[in-house]
């Protein structure tokens, strides 16, 4: 009995052990020692102060936490999330690029290359 116990409990710990590697609470926050800003961080205006920055971001949809979402209550009937979530965020960049504002983000990948704010129509 006491080997079958002991197998059993090795078998335990295993898996148990192999459930945290590499995982959060292993290496811990993956955020930590990184510069992440909210969105609204990456738009700049000349001229501007912090709070009409913020009235123009909600004013064209964004959220006043400085960040966007998308709004499901403005999804068109048959249109996928996906096309809902691209429709909407495309359509807040080029307002905040109408208001003057240009984004300071990086633009360098092949994605960022398909969004209004670095140049695509």
């Amino acid at each position: 009995m006491k080997p079958l116990r002991l197998w059993a409990v090795l078998c335990l710990i295993c898996t148990l052990v192999g459930c945290g590697i590499g995982g959060f609470w292993m290496t811990g926050d993956p955020s930590a020692g990184k510069d992440i800003k909210p969105y609204i961080a990456y738009w700049q205006k000349d001229g501007v102060t912090e709070e009409e920055r913020l009235a123009d971001w909600v004013a064209c949809g964004g959220n006043e936490n400085g960040t966007f979402s998308w709004k499901v209550k403005e999804q068109f009937s048959g249109e996928s999330d996906e096309q809902t979530r691209t429709r909407q965020s495309f359509d807040f960049q080029r307002c905040v690029l109408r208001a003057g504002y240009r984004y300071t983000g990086n633009c360098s990948s092949d994605w960022a290359k398909t969004q209004p704010y670095c140049g695509a129509p």
